[in-house]
Formats: structure tokens, sequence, C-alpha cells
């Protein structure tokens, strides 16, 4: 019954995801929408879950850092060559 019950929840979690998923006591709590990641009082990253159930907070973030540090470091790369072909060809 308990495995029904959190497969249930996990469905209703995932349609609204407005609630933070916390693993430690299997609760849905309301997503604190003043801080960007939720307060440990609430729930560890590592057991927190937004979105959909297998994606935690730590993953996310380091995701998403080392997505945005390859995209700066393409800009920064082109942009060099780029100045340094022009340079070159006059």
């Amino acid at each position: 019954i308990c495995n029904l019950f959190l497969k249930i929840n996990n469905l209703v979690f995932a349609l609204f995801a407005q609630c933070l998923w916390c693993y430690t006591n299997n609760t849905c709590i309301d997503y604190p929408v003043r801080s960007i990641l939720p307060p440990s009082s609430l729930c560890s990253l590592s057991n927190a879950r937004w979105g959909v159930c297998w994606i935690n907070f730590e993953a996310l973030i380091i995701a998403i850092a080392v997505v945005a540090g390859l995209i700066l470091m393409s800009i920064t790369v082109c942009c060099c060559y780029c100045c340094y072909c022009r340079r070159r060809s006059r």
C-alpha cells in the first residue's frame, strides 16, 4: 500500500511541480518561492526533488553550471578566434 501511495504521490507531484518533494520524510512541501534553493531546514538538497521525482537539486545545479560554463567558454573561444583571424587576414 505504501508503494502505491508513493507512486500516486509522485504522479501528482510531477503534474503539479509547484511543490518540493522531500525524500527524507516523503512529503510534498509548497516550494519556497522567495528563495532560489530550498533552505536546508525544509529538506537537504540531496533529498529534494522538483519537476520530476528522479532529479535532485544537487544534480540540477551541477548540470546547469556545466552547461553555462561550456556556453561561456564556447562564446569566448569563438570571439577570440574571430578577432584573431580578422587581424591576421588584414
